[in-house]
């Protein structure tokens, strides 16, 4: 499963949009993972400092 993001973590402060290397997530006021294109390496878990984002 891709990673998924929590809207009411989210700030959208875009770190994990940087650090996607599949580009993968985009912003849009949050964080929205591309499913088709995520790879489930956890990049993105690793440097959300809210911990909004989690694999499914």
């Amino acid at each position: 499963m891709p990673a998924v993001v929590d809207g009411e973590l989210c700030d959208g402060c875009g770190i994990c949009v940087e650090e996607c290397p599949m580009g993968a997530i985009e912003l849009n006021d949050k964080a929205v993972v591309d499913e088709e294109i995520c790879t489930e390496c956890g990049t993105c878990i690793d440097v959300c400092p809210k911990d909004a984002i989690v694999l499914e």
